[in-house]
């Protein structure tokens, strides 16, 4: 296995290795580098559908997703990512708001991959903030005061900023709706300890948090919105754009991540398609190694 880092604030690059022959020791070395590096791009790989499913389901148990008009049939673990000029208008870049994975759920995805098929000739960036780079640089004062204060989350409740893209809560179309009420508002803390190397990090600063209980409404969100610029600073992000071939994975209590613009366009030059895995709990290829004192380790 060869790896290099990327130019930036952090990731790594992994070459000569393949996903579907990795033993378990193989499968460590990657998940020390990921949760070292935050995020890991796998290059050269070549995937069916059951074989990619295969190689989620050794990091988690995959999560339910919301739509499952984007989900495939024989696989429903994968949701489909693309720019199809088909999509609906409310669809468009609806990804590109930072954000953490199913931090609407009890219990949010621990991490994230996605397995590029086709790429845009323009466009098709992935950004993402490092949460623990950007809580260790915050004042001892805001350390104090967050240290113990929750966000209340729900799809679509979030506040954007400027340049931000979103489906709201209350223009979701039916389906999306009924899903996203199917656990009613879940409460995080504002720092998580990750449960594995146990930094502590920000955590779930967009898209769903609308409230933090104990504070007057537009207080909470202040402090929310004042985090969220801190985290997404030029130092605490880096880029990737999925290209064929490469299956990117990121540490989803580690970092926030957003999609860039694209335009949705069926000509061949334009078009993006890739496949979404998202799970839950801790890689069963660490079992044994020391317990962290968290909620994930249970799952």
């Amino acid at each position: 296995m060869k790896q290099a880092r990327m130019d930036g604030a952090f990731g790594a690059i992994v070459t000569d290795i393949d996903v579907r022959t990795l033993d378990d020791d193989a499968m460590c070395a990657i998940a020390q580098l990921l949760y070292e590096q935050r995020i890991v791009v796998i290059q050269g790989q070549d995937l069916d559908h059951a074989t990619y499913v295969e190689f989620g389901r050794r990091w988690g148990k995959p999560i339910d997703f919301l739509s499952k008009k984007n989900t495939l049939a024989e696989f429903p673990e994968i949701i489909v990512q693309s720019n199809s000029a088909a999509t609906p208008g409310i669809l468009h870049n609806n990804a590109s708001h930072w954000h953490c994975d199913s931090s609407y759920e009890p219990v949010p995805a621990a991490v994230t991959m996605l397995y590029g098929v086709v790429s845009p000739s323009q466009g098709g960036v992935t950004l993402f903030a490092d949460l623990i780079g950007a809580y260790r640089t915050l004042d001892e004062q805001t350390r104090e005061r967050i240290e113990t204060l929750e966000a209340r989350h729900m799809p679509g409740r979030g506040k954007v900023a400027q340049g931000e893209t979103m489906i709201r809560y209350d223009t979701m179309p039916d389906e999306l709706r009924e899903n996203a009420d199917r656990w009613g508002p879940v409460t995080h803390p504002l720092v998580r300890t990750h449960p594995v190397n146990g930094a502590k990090g920000l955590y779930g600063l967009g898209g769903t948090p609308f409230e933090v209980p104990g504070m007057e409404l537009e207080d909470g969100l202040a402090l929310i919105a004042r985090l969220k610029a801190h985290a997404t600073q030029d130092r605490y992000v880096q880029g990737y754009k999925l290209m064929p071939g490469d299956v990117l994975l990121w540490d989803n209590l580690a970092v926030m991540h957003r999609a860039t613009p694209i335009d949705y366009s069926d000509a061949p030059a334009d078009r993006r398609l890739n496949y979404r895995i998202s799970v839950k709990g801790l890689p069963p290829f660490m079992a044994g190694l020391p317990e962290q004192a968290h909620e994930l380790a249970a799952v």
